[in-house]
């Protein structure tokens, strides 16, 4: 019996669904492994905990990245993954109470075959490949972070930032959606994370310049009340050596910002009359839209509701991962990922050939009509990143995928947001399976505090810190460099 493989998840693309069936139980058994050690290290020895993890690893090695070549290792492995499969069960077993101890004898018994497969494949590939770079993949584990979405929800994902700078651990790619994306943007310009850059753009930063309430015509973007001036309130943050906007592939860490394509023909007048019932709702003045506040969410949820509802309507894309959107400028991604049908809307209508023709290469091999929030059809959008792990993205695919939620269902908290926080849950769901870990924050601001003052912003960064600080002894063991099995 060598117990159940997983099935590729609906959305996985044909030519990696059979990746993910063989690969996703050793991915599973390898952070349960992990997190039976932080709570309980003197259970294993060093030796064999490192015996069992190189082991995981190989096993779920398909295709390795040598120089300029592509070395497909994955279905030579069969044998080798049956030998690691009642590890695998054992550790199923234990759960959350796993006991590492009895898994130093499953060590002894796989060193041996763990030998085997290693010289097999080093003497398969004699001349193409090098025993350290074999090595190298099954001892490095590069840590690629998932930012999910939620307005003024996201800002606890700062506090994550500055726990893993104080590990000492640099994120190899960033993924994020809504204000996950403008967050993971600022992440990924610059290889190590600064307190200070955050004051800097909050400095001076007020909803006004951010937003206004005005009537502009529409090309790339679904209309909406608040038009979105993200350029003029960021622009100097995200300019090039030589002064130009900066695009996706001048980041110092690789970039991925998830937008939703849009089909108009499917949802157009709904959406336009949602727009106007915004519109009225805030022509009453900052009280009245307060007063309000419950009416716009009802509304906000039906329309999400009705998007997702309709087959074909919405698709979840991801710019910066592929050499078609390798030179969308930065801004442009984060504004179109920000943009909430109906209520935020940003566009390009400056003067702008280059970007122009960008976006309409994007709409057209997408099949969509309009970009907007990425939240709404993959708000942890992790399988973007597993995939262009999968793809080489990172010369490596021994990657740890982390998901950070920080929208999910509280009850107790932001009440109001609950209906339109469970429709965003159920996306968040189908992209579960391509995250080996999904943390999910349970003190977090108000999704309406896109724009928080200092005291706001403050308490955000220490809850996040707080939290995730939690999670600081399993990242940093997860993400330990090996010794290689010779």
């Amino acid at each position: 019996m060598v117990g159940p493989l997983h099935e590729a998840p609906r959305d996985t693309p044909d030519d990696l669904a059979e990746r993910f069936r063989q690969l996703k139980p050793f991915d599973d058994a390898e952070v349960m492994l992990v997190r039976a050690l932080v709570r309980r290290p003197e259970r294993l020895s060093r030796p064999h905990e490192n015996i069992l993890r190189v082991a995981l690893n190989l096993a779920r090695l398909w295709v390795l990245s040598v120089e300029r070549e592509e070395l497909v290792i994955g279905p030579t492995l069969g044998g080798f993954r049956d030998r690691v499969r009642p590890l695998v069960q054992a550790i199923a077993r234990g759960g959350e109470e796993l006991d590492p101890a009895p898994l130093g004898r499953e060590a002894e018994d796989l060193l041996p075959h763990l030998k085997e497969a290693r010289g097999a494949i080093l003497s398969r590939h004699t001349g193409r490949l090098l025993a350290s770079d074999l090595d190298r993949e099954l001892t490095n584990k590069a840590l690629v972070l998932v930012l999910g979405g939620g307005g003024g929800c996201g800002y606890v994902h700062l506090g994550t930032f500055s726990v893993l700078e104080r590990l000492g651990v640099v994120p190899k790619l960033i993924v994020g959606s809504s204000i996950g994306s403008i967050l993971g943007s600022f992440r990924a310009r610059e290889l190590h994370y600064r307190d200070s850059m955050v004051r800097a753009v909050m400095h001076g930063l007020t909803f006004k310049k951010l937003f206004r309430v005005l009537e502009v015509e529409s090309r790339y973007g679904i209309p909406g009340t608040l038009r979105l001036y993200l350029r003029s309130a960021l622009s100097r943050f995200f300019v090039s050596q030589d002064g130009s906007p900066l695009r996706m592939n001048e980041m110092t860490i690789p970039f991925l910002c998830v937008v939703t394509g849009i089909r108009s023909e499917l949802m157009k007048r709904e959406i336009v009359d949602y727009e106007k019932a915004f519109a009225r709702e805030f022509r009453r003045g900052p009280l009245g839209a307060l007063l309000h506040l419950k009416d716009l969410i009802t509304s906000w949820t039906q329309l999400m509701g009705d998007l997702i509802a309709t087959q074909g309507a919405v698709r979840p894309i991801a710019i910066g991962g592929d050499g078609e959107t390798s030179d969308f400028d930065v801004l442009d991604a984060i504004g179109f990922s920000c943009a909430v049908p109906a209520l935020i809307h940003y566009d390009i209508l400056r003067d702008d050939p280059r970007m122009d023709a960008q976006m309409r290469a994007l709409l057209a091999r997408n099949q969509v009509d309009y970009l907007v929030d990425g939240g709404v059809s993959s708000n942890v959008p992790a399988r973007f990143a597993w995939e262009n792990v999968q793809r080489g993205r990172l010369k490596t695919r021994n990657a740890f995928v982390l998901g950070l939620d920080c929208f999910a269902p509280q009850l107790r908290r932001n009440t109001l947001f609950v209906p339109v926080q469970r429709i965003a849950a159920e996306n968040v769901s189908r992209d579960r399976p391509f995250a080996q870990s999904l943390f999910v924050y349970r003190r977090v601001l108000s999704p309406a505090s896109l724009v928080p003052g200092e005291k706001s912003m403050r308490t955000a960064i220490q809850d996040g810190t707080s939290e995730f600080g939690q999670e600081g002894p399993f990242i940093q063991k997860m993400l330990e460099p090996l010794n290689p099995v010779v």
